[in-house]
């Protein structure tokens, strides 16, 4: 199963890229001159780590809608997330 595949090394990098993002934190508070340096470049990444979160987000919408009962597609629709 490609798809499986794929979505275990979603997994792991993620878990890498929780651990990465911990560790910059903790040395930008014990460096926080370089912090201003880093500024752009981490919200750079935080726009692309929540894009790619709405885009496997509405992967899962889609895919489970034929599934769900009618108030999870009615709550999705009331609050946009179709």
């Amino acid at each position: 199963m490609r798809a499986a595949k794929h979505l275990e090394e979603l997994s792991q990098a993620a878990r890498a890229l929780a651990l990465y993002a911990e560790d910059l934190r903790r040395f930008l508070e014990a460096n926080p001159l370089l912090a201003p340096k880093a500024a752009s470049e981490v919200e750079e990444a935080v726009r692309a780590l929540r894009a790619l979160v709405s885009r496997l987000y509405a992967l899962e919408a889609r895919l489970k809608a034929p599934y769900e009962d009618n108030s999870a597609g009615a709550l999705r629709e009331l609050f946009g997330e179709v």
